[in-house]
């Protein structure tokens, strides 16, 4: 069906104000959402901290880093297919931000980047995106097990008097699930022998699209898995910094073993929107509570760690998805 020019922007005008009223709305639902105790406990921790202002800086200045290095990896990938500029890249990050945020697993992160480009097929843009995500799923994996066989043997056993046969299947299990995702990244190139069975009469764009994904040489992925570490070590001084202003009494070994934990299982929870904010908080108050050695936090550490951990979804989603949504109004959803 072709559309008309009218047509088109009438359809393109529409998407938009959808979009940004659902991530706005979105986004105030949550924040109004908060339990008085823990807007209470972070007013407390910033009015009473040490170094609150310094702190601060460095958090949002990291997410400003975290964000942009983000950018540099979805441009040096869809590069294979049209070339933008770095501004042009972390336009696209932050309207796929905003398409994202109310999306199951924020999925709707594709969607969002892909229409900011002006020659590249979406769904070629698409799967390219993919690439990085992966990336950065294969740098929690990785990191995270790497965290987990030091974690789990000290904390995991106050779950339950003989652990050894639960802390060994796991380990067994996240070091090959480890070894095989950097396997398979690092060997993408054999989604060659998966288009060749589509049917080209039926599929050309759907083959012309996987060929692009295979087609990504070994340095690049290289350079885009070690953005993603980057940004993970990024994001990772974040919420550390994140316990720092909440007033935590961890210590940076300890929360060097248990952030990768909580990212971990994060990645291995399915989400939709309306319950991301609490598998985050729920997640970290059980792991930070194993590292306490009770199992369990008082109330007040509860708040302290939820908090910290809304705050760091406050700062590296709902912020950057703010400014994501006037990028929303200059994307073409409908270009014939």
């Amino acid at each position: 069906m072709i559309l008309t020019p009218k047509v088109r922007k009438s359809l393109d005008i529409a998407t938009r104000l959808v979009i940004a009223a659902l991530s706005l709305s979105y986004i105030f639902y949550r924040i109004y959402a908060l339990p008085a105790g823990q807007v209470n406990t972070f007013f407390e921790s910033v009015l009473n901290g040490k170094n609150v202002i310094y702190i601060s800086a460095a958090l949002v200045f990291l997410m400003v880093i975290n964000w942009g290095i983000e950018s540099q990896k979805w441009r040096l990938l869809i590069s294979q297919a049209e070339k933008v500029s770095f501004v042009t890249s972390y336009e696209a990050v932050l309207g796929g931000l905003a398409v994202s945020i109310f999306t199951p697993n924020r999925v709707g992160e594709f969607l969002g980047r892909v229409f900011i480009l002006k020659k590249t097929d979406p769904l070629k843009a698409i799967l390219l995106t993919i690439v990085g995500s992966f990336s950065q799923l294969l740098v929690t994996v990785v990191f995270g097990t790497v965290a987990y066989l030091f974690f789990a043997p000290g904390y995991l056993s106050t779950l339950m008097y003989d652990s050894t046969w639960l802390v060994t299947g796991f380990s067994f299990t996240l070091v090959t699930m480890s070894i095989f995702s950097v396997f398979v990244f690092f060997n993408i190139s054999a989604l060659h022998r998966i288009s060749i069975l589509i049917p080209e009469q039926y599929s050309k764009r759907i083959r012309s699209s996987i060929d692009a994904m295979a087609d990504c040489p070994k340095p690049l992925l290289l350079k885009t898995v070690s953005l993603s570490a980057l940004r993970y070590l990024v994001f990772s001084t974040q919420f550390y910094l994140a316990t720092v202003i909440m007033g935590l009494n961890f210590t940076a070994v300890q929360c060097i073993m248990v952030i990768p934990v909580v990212y971990l299982v994060l990645a291995a929870i399915p989400t939709v929107a309306l319950t991301e904010l609490g598998v985050r908080g729920s997640v970290s108050v059980f792991l930070f509570g194993l590292m306490a050695g009770s199992g369990v936090l008082d109330t007040e550490a509860s708040l302290a760690v939820v908090s910290a951990s809304t705050l760091i979804w406050l700062l590296n989603i709902a912020v950057p998805s703010l400014a994501g949504v006037l990028v929303i109004f200059r994307l073409k959803f409908f270009r014939r």
